[in-house]
Parts: structure tokens; sequence; C-alpha cells
């Protein structure tokens, strides 16, 4: 581990499992801030979607969160649709002297539908909306080759787990 605290950006589509690989990551000691968290916080259905306008304050709200914690790896567990998204990320951590690494979770779209459906059961997860999961995959980018650490979604969360720690 160096002097410096890692930033590690989950990104992927809905249901591909950045809740559960943060949490996984959680409880190896790293903080995590999640943008839907904060959203349901801030008094919004998921579900429904977020209204654009309302984007900023709920990433001002996790940059404070991550600026202020004191751990040596911080999870950012958000879609992160665009690489203009992960890029503004990159440079966050970089203006606080924090290393950043992406860490995409790619899925096929049958598993996706997959979790989806499984999701209805969970007690702390949410069904989006078609209106709202639609939008959100006609936006998604991929990561550039090279640009991050590729994860298969159908891994174990123990093979991610160790993966993703292997590098820190």
């Amino acid at each position: 581990m160096t002097d410096s605290p890692l930033l590690i950006v989950l990104t992927g589509l809905p249901y591909c499992g950045k809740t559960t690989l943060g949490r996984g990551l959680e409880g190896v000691g790293a903080d995590v801030v999640e943008l839907d968290r904060i959203n349901r916080e801030r008094g919004f259905r998921i579900e429904d979607g977020v209204p654009v306008a309302e984007w900023g304050e709920t990433i001002r709200r996790a940059e404070v969160r991550i600026a202020e914690s004191s751990a040596e790896v911080v999870v950012l567990s958000w879609v992160n649709p665009t690489e203009r998204d992960r890029q503004r990320w990159r440079d966050f951590a970089g203006a606080r002297g924090m290393r950043c690494q992406v860490v995409y979770l790619a899925a096929d779209q049958e598993l996706l539908d997959a979790r989806r459906g499984a999701a209805v059961a969970g007690p702390d997860r949410h069904v989006l909306s078609d209106e709202v999961l639609q939008r959100v995959q006609r936006r998604f980018q991929p990561p550039a080759e090279g640009s991050a650490v590729v994860l298969e979604a159908s891994w174990s969360l123990e093979k991610q787990l160790e993966v993703v720690t292997a590098g820190l």
C-alpha cells in the first residue's frame, strides 16, 4: 500500500453487481459512497430516476464524503455512464492527492435481466422502471480498453475481490 489513498470508481450497468462488490470491499476496510444511497437520503425514488437538475447536488455530496474519508480505500459506486463522468472522478482524485482506479463490471444482457428479476424479492433493492433502465442503457459507454480493471459480473464475489484487492 502506498501513502496516498485510493479512489475506486465502480462502473457498470444497473444490476451488474456494483453494490455487492462495494459491500465486499467495505468488508475489507474500504469506505463506500453510493450515489443511489445519497439520492434515497435526499428523498428520491431511484426506481423513477432522479431529475437531471438534481445530480449536481448528489455529486457534490459524494465529493464531500470522499474528501472527508480517512480510509486508505474509498469506493464510489455509481453507473458512471460515460468516459467524461469517469474522467471527472479521476481528476477529482488527482486534485486531492489520491490515486484512482476505475473498475468495470461487465455483464451480458441475460445476466442483467436475471438479476433485475431477482431484485424484486430483495428487501433493500430497487427495480428501475423500464423507461429509466432503457435511458441508462442507451447512455452507458463501457470504458475504453486499458482504462479500467475489467471484472466479469458472472464471477463470484470472492474472485472479484481477489482481482481488485491484488492491486492495492
